[in-house]
Parts: C-alpha cells; structure tokens; sequence
C-alpha cells in the first residue's frame, strides 16, 4: 500500500510540474502577444472612426428625405364626384 501511495505522489507530483511548466512558458509568451495586437487594435479603430463618419454621412443625406416622404399629404380631392 504505501508504494501505491507513493507511485500516486509521484504522478501527481510529476502533472503538478508539467501545469507549473505549461503555465511557465504561458506567462512568458503573454506579453509578446499583448504586443502583437495591438497594431491590429488601432486599425479596427481607425476602420470604427471612418465607418462611423461614413455612417454620420450618409445619414445626414438621408434625413431630410425622410423627413419629406413622412410629413402629411392633403388628401387628393375629386373635383366631379361620380353619379
């Protein structure tokens, strides 16, 4: 029984080290990553701001003719009514 337990320790022992590794080598390369992304950030803003400037554009050319297609219209009265 106890060189059970011991072989069990021993495993476990031996996947604790490899997480501790993996996790290691994770917090090494975290940095360079952050890094990495961080051009590709500030295009996706410089695409947002012209999008939404192209957005505030083409809104402002639409308003006024949906402004004139919702305002109320006199109704179209027949001069000679039918017999």
């Amino acid at each position: 029984m106890t060189s059970e337990l011991g072989t069990g320790i021993a495993a476990l022992g031996l996947v604790w080290m490899l997480f501790v590794g993996l996790l290691a080598i994770l917090w090494i390369l975290v940095p360079f990553a952050i890094f990495g992304i961080k051009p590709l950030l500030r295009e996706l803003i410089r695409e947002q701001k012209a999008t939404q400037q192209l957005l505030t554009t083409i809104s402002q050319q639409v308003y006024p003719i949906s402004v004139e297609a919702t305002r109320s219209r006199p109704a179209h009265v027949d001069p000679a009514p039918l017999v």
